[in-house]
């Protein structure tokens, strides 16, 4: 009689995500710096909300109709609301503009 054979154990590499968070910091930060330079203190905020609804939209489509597309849409309007909250941050921090 052949021997049972046994499974072998599975096993998954753990990703690397120390250096995913900092490059992703890193472009978000560069993303709101460019949209603070090309965009009034008052319509960030204005920017903020308009992408705070998206959001809100996204998820609400991703919430009752989970598919890919729905997915990446929310994935998306998510990243941009957080380039736009990350703006009004520097642009808060930033001193006034003496002109």
């Amino acid at each position: 009689m052949p021997k049972k054979q046994r499974r072998r154990p599975v096993r998954r590499r753990r990703p690397d995500n120390d250096g995913d968070a900092a490059d992703n910091l890193r472009r978000m930060d560069a993303a709101a710096q460019t949209l603070v330079r090309g965009t009034p203190p008052a319509q960030l905020r204005s920017e903020l909300s308009d992408r705070e609804l998206l959001l809100d939209e996204a998820d609400r489509a991703a919430q009752l109709e989970p598919n890919a597309s729905n997915l990446a849409r929310y994935r998306a309007a998510r990243s941009q609301r957080d380039v736009a909250r990350r703006a009004v941050q520097l642009s808060d921090a930033a001193p006034p503009d003496p002109s």
